[in-house]
């Protein structure tokens, strides 16, 4: 099978990086850490492959359990490693801002009652 040449963002870096279509992307990742020092920072499952798209607010993130060959990607297609935790800051009904740890890779309604469970309403 050919290889798919992928270019890796990681941070300011980006690197073009060869890999097998059956590659899942648990082991893309892997890979990634092993041959990127700028990716070797904290903790792997904090950590994953995101598709970008032109427009900023759209671009899906790719389930570790799934092979790249399932997101049609193509040569040359660019996917950013990035931090999957991220801080959102909430304001209460009372004016306070509580601020949490959300997962960009889940979907909203995971994401809501990870929200829900932290500020104490579930």
């Amino acid at each position: 099978m050919v290889a798919l040449s992928l270019k890796i963002g990681v941070g300011n870096v980006v690197k073009t990086m060869q890999f097998e279509p059956s590659t899942m992307v648990y082991d893309a990742c892997r890979i990634i850490r092993e041959r990127v020092p700028e990716a070797q920072l904290g903790q792997p499952n904090d950590y994953g492959l995101f598709l970008s798209d032109e427009d900023p607010k759209k671009g899906i993130w790719l389930e570790a359990g799934k092979a790249l060959d399932y997101y049609m990607l193509r040569n040359g297609d660019t996917l950013e490693y990035k931090k999957k935790q991220r801080p959102l800051k909430i304001r209460m009904l009372d004016g306070t801002v509580k601020t949490v740890m959300v997962d960009d890779s889940k979907i909203v309604s995971d994401m809501l009652m990870t929200i829900c469970a932290r500020i104490g309403q579930l």
